[in-house]
């Protein structure tokens, strides 16, 4: 591992006037037992110290092997701060500007070392303040004890984080928003968090692709975990991928049951419409051996032409001698819509049951696209129960209903994960 090491320099630093080791060189000649690579250091030195911090940088390139000029930095505080060198607001200012010096330099893989040993108690003390906030969640703060203090069992150098409190709300933080299904927020919080797991951020951008109907971007995020995850998710995004319509009817279902779980009520009625349209296709294509998507190489004409050879045209005679609410011969031809789709289930007697709760739905979707046109929310539905156990019996006519909504699924699996985070962070 590599540390970059950040530090105050006191009046005993490099070493003290009895000869003893200050406590930089201390915190180093640690790190360099314990087998860090002290990759770059930053020493704050206020007037009164300008030449301990010289002398500092000279024993640690004399001391260091891989250490260059170039890698040791000498910063001088704020005139303000040498003149009042006690002020813990200053304190803190000018070590969060060291930070961000360090970050310039920092990877993934290094952590920030302060000293929390040298110079006055608020230089001390700021190391920890800012590690506490978050402002710098990839460090260790460490404490130098006086050897003529030490006591039997005690450790002349140890680790004092004090980031343990944020780690725990930040892990309360990042769990909330999986459990409310907002993967893309989960992410932006666990990037920002100590927590450091690559297969945590895949899974979270895997939630949130597969939420927002990416499933080829889904998909990618967790290919290179193939090996350990759940098979079943990817048969689940391969069907998805394929655009088949008994997938999507089903995506469409589990989807909108995470809207409804935070009473994102408009949410859920644009899912409805999608769920109609897909459960309609669905349940034609399981009669019907015609392919209804268009895109590219395939037109609404092309649909239309397939549909007027089905049964030898008596289908299509059928819906010639169907009319709309208004009498009206139906217009065969362009977008294959719901109106359109439900007259063609009117042809099979085994759907005759389903079709006035597939007919209820468009209740809702109107509903819903007036709402909309009045720049109206929708803050409940009425009759939910009803509702929902119309979207189940359609549903349950074209997919078996399964155990436990995958969305869940994935959510037990990623806060598992943030506990083991936890748990490593604690190690």
């Amino acid at each position: 591992m590599a540390s970059i090491i950040l530090s105050f320099v006191g009046q005993q630093d490099p070493f003290a006037k009895t000869e003893t080791e200050g406590s930089i060189v201390t915190l180093v000649h640690h790190l360099l037992a314990n087998h860090h690579i002290v990759k770059r250091v930053f020493l704050l030195h206020t007037d009164g110290t300008q030449q301990n911090a010289i002398d500092t940088k000279d024993w640690l390139l004399s001391e260091i092997k891989n250490l260059k000029e170039d890698t040791v930095s000498l910063l001088a505080a704020s005139e303000a701060f040498s003149q009042d060198p006690i002020n813990q607001s200053l304190a803190v200012q000018e070590a969060r500007q060291a930070v961000e010096q360090a970050w310039k330099h920092q990877t993934v893989q290094d952590t920030l070392e302060f000293n929390g040993s040298s110079g006055t108690p608020a230089m001390k003390s700021c190391w920890a303040i800012l590690q506490a906030t978050g402002y710098a969640p990839h460090s260790h703060v460490w404490q130098v004890r006086n050897p003529k203090e030490l006591q039997p069992g005690q450790a002349r150098v140890f680790r004092d984080d004090v980031n343990i409190l944020k780690h725990e709300f930040d892990l309360k933080v990042i769990k909330r928003q999986v459990q409310d299904y907002n993967y893309s927020g989960a992410l932006v919080s666990f990037q920002a968090s100590y927590f450091n797991s690559e297969l945590v951020m895949a899974l979270l951008n895997y939630g949130h692709c597969r939420m927002a109907f990416d499933f080829d971007r889904a998909d990618q995020a967790i290919q290179p975990y193939k090996a350990i995850l759940d098979q079943q998710w990817f048969k689940e995004i391969a069907a998805l991928r394929q655009r088949s319509y008994t997938a999507l009817a089903r995506e469409c279902y589990l989807n909108g049951q995470t809207k409804l779980k935070n009473r994102e009520y408009a949410e859920f009625l644009v899912l409805l419409s999608s769920f109609q349209e897909t459960s309609l296709r669905a349940l034609i294509e399981a009669k019907i051996p015609v392919d209804l998507r268009t895109g590219k190489d395939r037109t609404p004409e092309d649909v239309w032409r397939d549909l007027a050879a089905v049964e030898g045209g008596t289908l299509m005679a059928y819906l010639r001698q169907c009319k709309t609410p208004k009498g009206e011969p139906l217009r065969l031809t362009g977008f294959l819509n719901a109106f359109l789709m439900m007259a063609i289930l009117e042809r099979y007697p085994e759907y005759l049951a389903l079709l006035p709760i597939l007919k209820d739905l468009k209740k809702y979707i109107d509903d819903r696209n007036d709402l909309v046109h009045r720049l109206a929310g929708v803050s409940e539905i009425q009759d939910l129960d009803t509702l929902q156990k119309h979207l189940k019996t359609i549903l349950k006519a074209i997919a078996p209903l399964p155990g436990e909504n995958p969305f869940d699924l994935l959510n037990q699996h990623i806060c598992s994960l943030l506990d083991q985070a936890m748990q490593s962070s604690l190690s």
